[in-house]
């Protein structure tokens, strides 16, 4: 059975070693087998914490003006639903039949919208619609074609996706950058630790040089 006291406590585990990082960072951890090169590792801790923090800041603010970008947008859009009249008959496209089960399919159609007179073009209709059936489909001021505004959650997936995307870039960015410069610190360590070691090492194992 294991002894609860001595079993591992993962909780706050993180937080304390950030903190021992801030401190070591900014010159408090006196102890005498802190090295300059530690020193020099804890800032580069707290740099790339740091750097992770205002990649989440970017994330939420590229998150919430994409949002409220997106509901402008549609505010000042200038489509409208109108009714359009099919002219010939239902017929499914070839992307929509390579499943066997079509769920839309293309048909001949006029309409028209205030202030821009008559149209015609081929718009999207559910499967057997027949020919004088009356459809609905968004146009522009113009009377064109124009999909149809983006729904709630459209609006919050393209959000979300803004704000994943900035941050997978700016974390991954600033991991990169810091990672190359901690590699570069273990080396120039490892090099004085040898250079440091091959003085010392004669005197201490009663070695002579020959």
């Amino acid at each position: 059975m294991t002894n609860e006291l001595s079993a591992p406590r993962p909780h706050g585990v993180a937080a304390n070693r950030l903190w021992r990082h801030l401190v070591r960072a900014a010159g408090r951890d006196t102890r005498p087998l802190v090295r300059p090169a530690d020193r020099a590792h804890s800032r580069l801790m707290v740099q790339r914490a740091l750097a992770v923090l205002m990649a989440l800041m970017l994330a939420v603010a590229a998150t919430w003006a994409t949002w409220v970008g997106e509901h402008r947008r549609v505010l000042d859009d200038e489509r409208r639903q109108v009714r359009a009249t099919t002219v010939t008959e239902a017929v499914a496209s070839a992307s929509d039949t390579r499943s066997g089960v079509p769920d839309a399919a293309l048909a001949e159609a006029t309409w028209s919208r205030p202030g821009s007179g008559a149209h015609s073009g081929v718009v999207e209709v559910p499967p057997g619609t027949a020919a004088g059936s009356v459809v609905r489909i968004w146009v522009d001021e113009h009377g064109r074609l124009v999909p149809k505004p983006p729904t709630d959650a459209d609006m919050a997936m393209a959000s979300a996706l803004a704000g994943v995307s900035v941050f997978t870039v700016l974390a991954g960015a600033a991991a990169a950058v810091t990672g190359f410069r901690d590699r570069r610190l273990d080396a120039r360590t490892l090099e004085a630790w040898e250079a440091e070691w091959a003085a010392v090492e004669p005197r201490w194992s009663g070695r002579r040089d020959e």
